[in-house]
């Protein structure tokens, strides 16, 4: 299967490998963490504490390869960041590893003397050249009994090593949970611009790296939203005076303007059809909520009650959104039809709650509230049932954003002193600071419909 990301041009072969165990992961209702039937599987909602043992030693390196930028080592470094930051993973220390120079095959694999440094997983690999460029071949074994249950082949050119890296990191969350990982999903965010005063867009990888400018202005653009097929941004820029709504073509650059109405315009979301933008505009006095086809600018006023309405997410169907209103006196969080009717309140609770966000499996709704002088980060069900806190006493949390497969959560966090971006668990488990600089206002991508 060939793709194309931006420059990007990649060869996977993914069933270059044959498999000693059919490639399929435990049922989800299991109710342990380890091995099964000589699988390996772990449960989406395992305590933090209890994370599965997996060593990750440098790639064999083929005769004849030249390995001047280290790709050997590279490469498995960044699956090991990915699976540490999944928080399924304890990766063991390098120092434990054996010293001897094994191949990667069960018959040269000494796995007990991987067994003794408390290894129950281990992922080998090996890099040659092919051409131009290098292929790799990566394998996951279960070092309790020595069978493999994955493996993968990839080739491609030397720069986009991480790809492939991340692309197994993928392959190895689906192979032991039975769900696609993200590692190869991007983070959109806002961060200041140096010297300059103004705040721009940006787009990294989701574990921080590759970042790169998305607006090049030195204005005011903030609040990005993805497009469904992660090819377009929305956002709200004050480039031209009072903030509008804009697009971005993450391909060519392409900056489109959809409003022009002299008022505040901001917190635009895209349905999941990429048919229609819902943005919030004050140019009716009060804040309303508008929606907008982002092809011919036709729009139409979809709330105008009294107080502000903002910040509207699509429930992963289409039909319901979710927001922020000041209708029931606070800032609160309401669902409601697309199609209308009335809205329902869901937070009864605290004041201030705002920025809602509804799972991708449809199960949960993320916000954030204040209660006690800063923000922190809260769920609950679809309905409004079963509210839990997942941030407290770290610093302003804010902005909560789920990743594509509902594990994660990217929010922005002052925990540090300066607003960074951050990602962790579900459940609030394992927070992890991504971004290298300061951030605000993240956005998690959609998976690359090119890799299905």
């Amino acid at each position: 299967m060939k793709w194309i990301k931006g420059t990007i041009t990649l060869l996977l072969c993914l069933s270059c490998l044959p498999l000693m165990a059919e490639d399929t992961a435990t049922p989800q209702g299991s109710t342990d963490t380890g091995l099964v039937g000589g699988r390996i599987f772990i449960q989406l909602d395992q305590p933090v504490d209890q994370k599965f043992p997996i060593a990750i030693p440098d790639l064999v390196k083929a005769e004849g390869f030249s390995d001047h930028d280290k790709l050997s080592k590279k490469l498995p470094e960044i699956i090991r960041n990915d699976l540490d930051l999944s928080s399924y993973f304890k990766i063991v220390s390098k120092r434990l590893y054996p010293h001897k120079n094994e191949n990667m095959t069960t018959e040269t694999i000494d796995f007990a003397k991987w067994r003794e440094i408390g290894a129950n997983a281990l992922i080998k690999g090996i890099v040659y050249k092919d051409g131009g460029r290098v292929t790799v071949q990566l394998k996951l074994f279960n070092a309790q009994n020595g069978e493999m249950q994955l493996g993968k082949e990839y080739t491609a050119d030397r720069k986009d090593i991480r790809t492939i890296a991340h692309r197994f990191s993928d392959d190895v969350l689906f192979a032991v949970t039975g769900l696609r990982g993200v590692f190869n999903t991007k983070l959109a965010y806002t961060s200041q611009v140096k010297r300059k005063g103004g705040k721009s867009i940006y787009v990294m990888d989701m574990d921080g790296f590759n970042n790169q400018r998305v607006t090049k202005d030195s204005s005011m653009n903030i609040g990005a939203s993805w497009s469904p097929d992660g090819k377009q941004l929305a956002y709200s820029s004050y480039v031209n005076g009072f903030p509008d709504i804009y697009t971005v073509n993450l391909s060519n650059g392409h900056v489109r303007q959809l409003t022009d109405n002299r008022s505040t315009n901001i917190t635009p979301a895209w349905s999941p059809d990429g048919d229609i933008i819902m943005y919030s505009s004050a140019k009716n006095r009060d804040s309303d909520l508008f929606i907008i086809n982002p092809r011919t600018g036709a729009e139409r006023v979809f709330s105008a009650a009294f107080g502000i309405d903002l910040g509207a997410r699509f429930s992963p169907d289409g039909s319901e959104v979710v927001y922020a209103s000041e209708r029931g006196g606070h800032l609160n969080i309401f669902k409601q039809s697309l199609h209308g009717g009335m809205p329902k309140k869901l937070t009864f609770h605290g004041y201030q709650n705002d920025s809602p966000d509804w799972s991708p499996d449809s199960t949960k709704i993320v916000f954030h509230g204040r209660s006690g002088g800063t923000y922190d980060i809260f769920t609950m069900n679809s309905d409004g049932t079963n509210v839990q806190r997942l941030t407290v006493g770290n610093g302003s949390n804010e902005h909560p954003r789920w990743s594509p497969d509902s594990r994660y959560i990217v929010f922005s966090s002052t925990r540090d002193g300066t607003s960074a971006i951050y990602i962790m668990r579900f459940d609030g488990a394992n927070p992890v600071r991504i971004s290298k600089g300061n951030g605000e206002l993240p956005s998690w991508g959609p998976w690359d419909k090119r890799e299905d």
